[in-house]
């Protein structure tokens, strides 16, 4: 599987549990008001590889209209979706019980209000979780306007910027944590792909198979989980010498992983079409300027395809180190061997050639490097 996110995958294994029975039926009572257009409406279950199935779809006349619409059966581990065919609105809700009624009044659709208690948990953690990243976009943005320039007021903001990557990650892991409802904790853990630890992802799953041990979709789900997840020192990478390629340079010269032998070298692979890679950019910048003069580099390797896009993103995000890329994107040399499911992924190598850690982001990576580099 290789994507940049695992969310399609959370999606998939949501789907298993969507075969499951219960004893009631649930549908959706759904009060329109100002519908501007006559259109189809929809009640959708995330189904496997992140198509959803359509449960039961209703043609509603423009203006207020009340409606009834099946929603499988009562079941708090997956969510649903009602979506409207013309404008593209579409609300996600948890069947915890066995009659949702979701009010929306197209004048101001983001105020609707349900009754389950487990969908507006669900709508109350987007809601947050969204207004952090419009902060993370928001700094973002301002640390791209600086262009070149390396200045304290730069330093400032990508150190912010990491921090708050952190501080999101956090948030859903916590609400994962702490949520009754096993869909929202499901959800919520998915969306922390590369925004938090592993480590960290892996102790939240391990814990969910815990607290919700009598339901087994979910205990099946987090062991599928937790085994795309298990941690840095369970896999053949840690504490073995890193996998040596050479490939070539921007400028076409052959350069070697075992060239960086008596340099600690973080490896990191990306590419420029990958957003959550340019969003981890930052951090990584900020590491190798603290760390740089402590016998400590970055390697860049991409998985990119295109050689000028590849060299724009290099520029654009002012990353001052060696890259390498064989532009041959899923079926670069590297993948297999570094067994590489998504990106952004790394590996922290010592001087010796041995990997110490993977898979750093975030505030862990400048945690790993202060403990290593004293």
């Amino acid at each position: 599987m290789k994507h940049v996110f695992k969310l399609l995958f959370l999606f998939s294994v949501l789907g298993m549990s969507s075969c499951q029975t219960s004893e009631k039926n649930a549908v959706v009572k759904l009060n329109i008001k100002n519908n501007p257009i006559q259109q189809s409406v929809y009640v959708d279950l995330i189904e496997l590889d992140g198509e959803p199935i359509t449960l039961d779809t209703v043609l509603v006349n423009a203006g207020n209209a009340n409606l009834e619409l099946k929603a499988g059966t009562v079941n708090s581990s997956v969510i649903c979706r009602v979506r409207f065919q013309k404008d593209q609105l579409f609300f996600l809700l948890v069947p915890d019980q066995p009659e949702i009624n979701l009010d929306v009044d197209f004048q101001n659709s983001t105020a609707y209000t349900t009754n389950s208690i487990g969908s507006n948990s669900f709508k109350n953690m987007v809601s947050n979780f969204n207004l952090v990243l419009v902060g993370i976009d928001s700094l973002k943005a301002m640390i791209d306007a600086k262009g070149d320039i390396m200045d304290s007021s730069r330093v400032a903001m990508e150190t912010e910027f990491r921090v708050t990557l952190e501080q999101a990650g956090n948030y859903l892991l916590g609400y994962a944590d702490s949520t009754k409802t096993p869909a929202i904790a499901l959800y919520a853990v998915g969306m922390t792909q590369n925004i938090a630890a592993p480590d960290k992802i892996y102790t939240v799953m391990d814990r969910l198979s815990q607290r919700f041990s009598d339901i087994s979709s979910v205990v099946r789900i987090t062991n599928k989980f937790k085994s795309t997840m298990a941690p840095a020192e369970a896999n053949g990478l840690v504490g073995k010498e890193a996998p040596l390629f050479e490939l070539p340079t921007p400028d076409g010269q052959n350069l070697s992983l075992k060239s960086f032998r008596g340099k600690h070298v973080l490896v990191d692979f990306w590419a420029g079409w990958c957003k959550p890679c340019r969003m981890e950019n930052p951090n990584v910048v900020a590491a190798y300027n603290k760390f740089k003069g402590k016998n400590f580099t970055v390697l860049g390797v991409s998985l990119d395809k295109d050689k000028a896009s590849w060299i724009k993103a290099i520029s654009e995000d002012q990353l001052f180190w060696n890259h390498v890329s064989d532009l041959k994107y899923w079926n670069s040399a590297v993948v297999p061997l570094y067994s590489i499911e998504g990106i952004p992924f790394n590996v922290l190598v010592d001087p010796n050639g041995i990997v110490i850690a993977k898979d750093l982001r975030g505030e862990e990576l400048h945690k790993k490097l202060e403990e290593v580099l004293k």
